[in-house]
């Protein structure tokens, strides 16, 4: 998983993805194992891919509060990328913009407009509104895919055109037991209490992951995922309501991305 400022300062944000509680039908064996083998074709291209650029709006809701999250990421290969988010939901126009070439990392926001290379000066490297753990660009893209590897119950939709591009279509249920225990990055035991709730509220709940796949290249133009889960308190014995839908979308793919560092003053 790629930690940095975004995952810091939307966290709540990410462990709300997504709503839904749908029955789904479960495929003939041959045509699920037929969609396994696309979907390892459709990892395999985005991780080939030289260049790409992905969107991504996160509407969630926890305890019926409605928040929205925009964030989007160009990538070059084999270590440039450049990510924006925002909050439009937030009232208060923030954002932050991030610059990543080779291990330097530069950051700006609406907090701090003037761009400064990583760790800024007066932040704490692991808990600063600029700091935190970095990642390879290729760590974000295999964290934003992981899901996809957990997938059953798969089921083949009608095919549908993305970003002018005839794609296949399906939808499976991630098997979250076995994603939430890849996943966690603490030892099982090890978490603060509230972390160890966090990760058995995800394992208990649902998550379906629609693609959308270029026919042809193999290339996913589209992911759609919906979630819910429940949280106990454990200070106070509430339950926590989290759901949401996460929608991300791929455009130009091996296409020219230009990525530079910023002037810094």
């Amino acid at each position: 998983m790629c930690y940095n400022v975004f995952e810091l300062n939307i966290a709540k944000c990410l462990i709300i993805t997504t709503i839904v509680l749908l029955i789904v039908p479960v495929a003939g064996c041959g045509k699920s194992n037929e969609l396994r083998e696309l979907t390892n074709k459709a990892i395999m291209a985005a991780g080939e891919a030289h260049c790409y650029r992905m969107s991504t709006v996160l509407t969630s809701t926890t305890d019926g509060k409605t928040s929205k999250n925009t964030f989007a990421l160009d990538f070059v290969a084999p270590d440039r990328y450049r990510q924006r988010s925002g909050c439009p939901s937030c009232g208060d126009d923030s954002w932050q913009e991030m610059i990543f070439i080779g291990d330097k990392g530069y950051f700006r926001s609406s907090d701090r407009p003037q761009w400064c290379q990583l760790p800024c000066e007066g932040d704490d490297p692991s808990t600063g509104a600029s700091g935190g753990v970095q990642a390879t660009p290729r760590d974000h893209l295999a964290d934003v895919l992981e899901p996809l590897n957990w997938l059953v119950d798969l089921e083949e939709l009608p095919s549908e055109e993305v970003n002018g591009f005839a794609c296949w279509h399906y939808l499976g249920r991630v098997d979250m037991d076995s994603y939430i225990k890849k996943t966690a990055k603490t030892e099982e035991g090890q978490a603060p209490s509230e972390v160890a709730a966090l990760y058995e509220g995800m394992r208990r709940g649902t998550r379906i992951v629609e693609v959308w796949v270029e026919k042809g290249s193999y290339l996913i133009q589209q992911m759609k995922s919906r979630e819910c889960y429940t949280v106990v308190n454990v200070t106070t014995g509430e339950v926590n309501s989290f759901s949401g839908v996460m929608t991300i979308q791929f455009y130009d793919f091996n296409k020219p991305v230009t990525i530079e560092p910023p002037e810094i003053d």
